[in-house]
């Protein structure tokens, strides 16, 4: 991603959206999104992929997936998104913002959906805390990397859970749902609006699902490994 294609991201978005304390999130999101009309985002709900114990997922996910080396297209995309930090400086949205330690990018998700493999790639940033990006396996890359979204978690949150979710136009029927608690928790409990509890694990701090595109959430609560919760969160809107 050139430098003069990250000002035209960027200049797009500028009168559209206020300051907020999330705005880091915001510059990384619209910048790698908005200009295709690749992803509505929304950081307001959580729902999660429904799986058969968090147990046995978190062996599947330490055994075939953790650990694993960001590929090229994925190691651009992080690059980019630091590309984007720099500008987002520049140009005045707030202080410096973190960048991702690329060299150390790996996988720390991946999750089976409707359209294939789903991914969360990790990477620790100069600011103490982590970045990290999520896409579709089985996305062609472009030019720019491989398609997807990402942002950093700031490490000044010492508690609670980070969460959100999105939807991009090439997966119509998919959320896609993911966090980050603060705190050590193993498992994450997810609340549906329709009265049921899912369960998600917690690999690395993160957590990552895929549900329905109408897939409403009421709150989540983390819990350690001992069963006791540790952190909660409920839908504000």
């Amino acid at each position: 991603m050139t430098e003069p294609r990250i000002d035209e991201l960027l200049d797009q978005q500028v009168p559209a959206f206020e300051p907020r304390p999330d705005g880091w999130q915001d510059v990384l999101a619209r910048a790698h999104t908005t200009r295709r009309r690749y992803a509505a985002l929304a950081v307001a709900a959580l729902a999660l992929l429904l799986v058969p114990t968090a147990v046995a997922l978190r062996g599947q996910i330490a055994d075939l997936f953790e650990g694993t080396p960001a590929p090229p297209a994925v190691s651009t995309s992080f690059e980019a998104n630091n590309k984007v930090a720099d500008t987002a400086t520049q140009k005045g949205f707030g202080d410096k913002f973190p960048h991702a330690d690329v060299s150390q990018a790996h996988g720390v998700l991946e999750i089976q959906t409707a359209d294939g493999p789903q991914d969360l790639w990790v990477a620790p940033s100069d600011q103490g805390g982590t970045c990290y990006f999520i896409d579709w396996a089985n996305d062609v890359p472009g030019p720019g990397g491989q398609f997807g979204f990402g942002g950093c978690s700031q490490s000044s949150r010492r508690s609670g859970i980070g969460w959100g979710n999105v939807w991009v136009y090439p997966h119509p029927d998919l959320m896609t749902v993911y966090g980050h608690v603060y705190v050590p928790a193993t498992r994450v409990d997810v609340r549906l609006a329709d009265g049921s509890v899912q369960a998600l694990p917690v690999v690395e701090d993160y957590f990552l699902g895929s549900l329905p595109k109408e897939a409403k959430v009421d709150g989540i609560t983390a819990y350690n490994d001992s069963g006791e919760p540790v952190a909660t969160s409920t839908r504000t809107g």
